[in-house]
């Protein structure tokens, strides 16, 4: 009788709890490119923001050109920065975090702050090869931060 009212082993299975990875522990350099990435991000945020306000102290400081193309960009241009922006500080967040869904949105942000680099570039007009540069060093930095976060994930940190 007692034998009975026992489970047998594939109900047993059943009832156990799903064992779980045990998380990695986080390497010191996370602790390092999360701020830097957050850091990185709000710029981005800032220098978006003070562009598509046109904020006087941030404007002045660029060339007529300048001004005037930033002036002219489609509204869906800004619309893709934004986009860019603001899911790069999402990312850089879950990074710190070690929520793996951080490289889709580092993923995001690549992809759409290339979108936003190549329309706003390629119009005519805009001929300022310093802020090329500049855009440049942008796409580079998106990347090589997808890169550190799909790395870590495909390590096991984030999760």
């Amino acid at each position: 009788m007692w034998h009975a009212t026992r489970p047998g082993f594939s109900e047993a299975v059943d009832l156990a709890p799903p064992v779980q990875k045990p998380a990695l522990k986080a390497p010191w350099h996370l602790f390092a490119i999360g701020p830097a990435a957050v850091l990185w991000s709000l710029l981005g945020i800032f220098d978006f923001l003070a562009t598509y306000t046109v904020f006087p102290p941030y404007m002045e400081r660029l060339p007529e050109a300048a001004r005037q193309h930033w002036a002219t960009l489609p509204d869906w241009i800004y619309a893709v920065w934004a986009l860019a922006v603001f899911s790069s500080l999402v990312g850089a967040v879950m990074l710190l975090k070690r929520r793996v869904t951080g490289v889709r949105m580092l993923a995001f942000s690549a992809v759409t702050t290339m979108i936003t680099m190549g329309a706003s570039y390629s119009r005519t007009g805009a001929d300022f090869d310093a802020s090329r540069v500049h855009a440049v060093c942008i796409i580079v930095v998106s990347l090589l931060l997808l890169n550190y976060a799909y790395h870590q994930a495909k390590q096991g940190v984030l999760r």
